[in-house]
């Protein structure tokens, strides 16, 4: 009986540093906040984007969805907050880079773009 106590004592014990560690050092999901689908626009609303973050494998992936089609998100960071990727937009032979960046706050986002033709902010909400 008494090994048996001082069993669960020490598997408690593990635990509760286990928990006191990982509240300490503030561990938590750190893509949380940005996973999942976004409603992104122009501040003019001229042009609209559907923005999907997703973990695969660990590893952050995205796409941007607008009317010129569907793109793959790449050299994409987030951190602190702030999230920046360049998305390569082809259409008709040609290719033009947009870069992107945002901090989310919440279930909102703002930001800016920037291409080749100038730059453009940007507001989006997640989709619930």
């Amino acid at each position: 009986m008494k090994k048996m106590t001082r069993f669960i004592l020490a598997a408690g014990l593990v635990l509760l540093c286990q928990l006191v560690s990982a509240a300490a050092f503030g561990q938590k999901d750190p893509y949380k906040d940005l996973l999942g689908k976004w409603d992104v626009q122009t501040e003019d609303g001229q042009y609209t984007f559907v923005w999907t973050f997703v973990l695969d494998k660990g590893e952050l992936t995205g796409t941007s969805v607008s009317n010129s089609g569907e793109f793959k998100m790449e050299n994409l960071k987030y951190e602190n907050g702030k999230v920046t990727f360049l998305v390569n937009v082809s259409s008709g032979g040609q290719t033009m880079p947009i870069q992107f960046s945002a901090v989310i706050e919440g279930d909102a986002l703002r930001g800016g773009l920037s291409l080749q033709f100038g730059e453009a902010n940007i507001a989006g909400k997640k989709k619930k």
